[in-house]
């Protein structure tokens, strides 16, 4: 039988988790507008 701890998870490691799935949305997204500005103006 597994301990409780790794079920449930390890909030901080869930926190790290969700930091970095984070940051890699932000980095597409603004890759992505940037994409957009780019081919506007040319």
């Amino acid at each position: 039988m597994e301990p409780d701890s790794l079920i449930v998870g390890n909030p901080i490691t869930l926190l790290l988790e969700r930091l970095v799935y984070l940051a890699i949305g932000i980095f597409f997204l603004i890759a992505f507008y940037k994409g957009i500005v780019k081919g506007l103006k040319d």
